[in-house]
């Protein structure tokens, strides 16, 4: 595909300070949404651990850059087959995205299918989900700005000055405000399996960075519906991922 889009980041990252939030939470078991390089270019990557699934470029709902002081950047989205890539302006550090996975419902027999409880009236259980990832290109000025999500994972401290093995202390929100009780997982690509951190009463965890390379930080939230006739709950995921340096450079 050639379809090419053309994001300009006019609403900038703001920097809140509200209560918590009356949420219910979940430990991160779907995929989650981050950028990384893949055949020389910058991806979105839909996936968990090793796996690294297709998608439809339509379903990236929205992508938003920022410099390293928080200011609004370019970042131009192409594309194509089988995902999307991101090629972002020189001084952007900090890429957001937004990917809908829609509407899934688990039928009687187990197993999950596209669609919502409108089209599989007899499901067991149907949701609608979110992913939200946040990417650091480069280090960024701190306390660093929340870009006001649904569910995101703010750095409390710079990554980009730790190590693997080393601990990097955290927060998940929620539209702003901290999101106690959420479990974070502080290796999604390399052991997702490995142990999950619940956040404070201000939303903070510290995790253990498990990767010199590529690190995926992760959090789930689920909050169920009201009005339960197309789905019983609403499914977010919300990433934070930044490759370490190589020692010496």
């Amino acid at each position: 595909m050639k379809a090419r889009m053309k994001i300009d980041a006019r609403n900038g990252p703001r920097h809140m300070v509200l209560a918590l939030a009356a949420l219910c939470c979940g430990a991160s078991s779907a995929h989650g949404v981050w950028v990384a390089q893949r055949a020389g270019e910058l991806a979105v990557v839909l996936g968990e651990g090793a796996l690294d699934e297709a998608y439809e470029p339509r379903q990236l709902r929205e992508t938003k850059a920022f410099t390293a002081s928080g200011a609004a950047a370019q970042a131009q989205v192409s594309a194509r087959a089988r995902n999307a890539v991101v090629e972002p302006a020189k001084d952007a550090a900090v890429l957001w995205v937004a990917l809908e996975d829609g509407f899934w419902s688990q039928g009687r027999d187990g197993k999950w299918v596209g669609g919502s409880r409108r089209q599989v009236p007899d499901a067991r259980k149907a949701g609608h989900y979110m992913k939200y990832g946040t990417t650091l290109l480069a280090p960024v000025r701190l306390p660093f700005a929340p870009i006001g999500a649904e569910l995101e994972i703010v750095p409390l401290a710079d990554p980009f000055a730790l190590r693997r093995g080393q601990r990097l202390a955290v927060r998940v929100l929620s539209k702003g405000q901290p999101v106690a009780g959420v479990e974070v997982i502080g290796d999604f690509t390399g052991h997702t399996a490995g142990p999950r951190v619940r956040t404070d009463r201000e939303g903070r965890a510290t995790v253990t960075l498990g990767s010199s390379g590529l690190n995926v930080i992760a959090a789930s939230l689920v909050r169920p519906r009201g009005d339960t006739s197309e789905a019983d709950e609403d499914g977010l995921e919300a990433t934070l991922a930044f490759v370490l340096p190589r020692a010496g450079h």
